[in-house]
């Protein structure tokens, strides 16, 4: 699975996911990190690509962000990209907590017991 963290330097979470400057992209195996990757939103892709912002992280299932427009919930909806809302500044904690099960899945928001 791949989890995709809007930042502006791969430590901390952008909370605005329509201005940052690019991903950490998490790949993640049995609730483990094994590779960290940095993608850079690039100009060319934004203006040429079908994909536009969410070019660099087409290959992800997962986007963990804050602030986040409708519009992009729509795209990534479109792409089958769930959004897991979170309000922690550092990616580390941000990917914790979700690991941990403590942020909550638009998607799935249900307050059954």
């Amino acid at each position: 699975m791949k989890i995709a963290i809007p930042s502006n330097d791969g430590l901390m979470l952008c909370h605005d996911f329509g201005h940052s400057r690019g991903f950490l992209v998490l790949t993640v195996e049995l609730g483990e990190i094994i590779r960290e990757e940095m993608r850079w939103n690039k100009l060319s892709d934004i203006l040429c690509s079908d994909d536009g912002l969410l070019a660099p992280i087409h290959d992800c299932q997962i986007v963990l962000a804050d602030a986040i427009g409708n519009s992009s919930k729509a795209l990534l909806a479109g792409k089958n990209i769930a959004v897991t809302h979170t309000s922690e500044s550092i990616i580390t904690n941000a990917f914790l907590q979700y690991k941990e099960n403590t942020l909550r899945r638009e998607a799935n928001t249900c307050c059954c017991p």
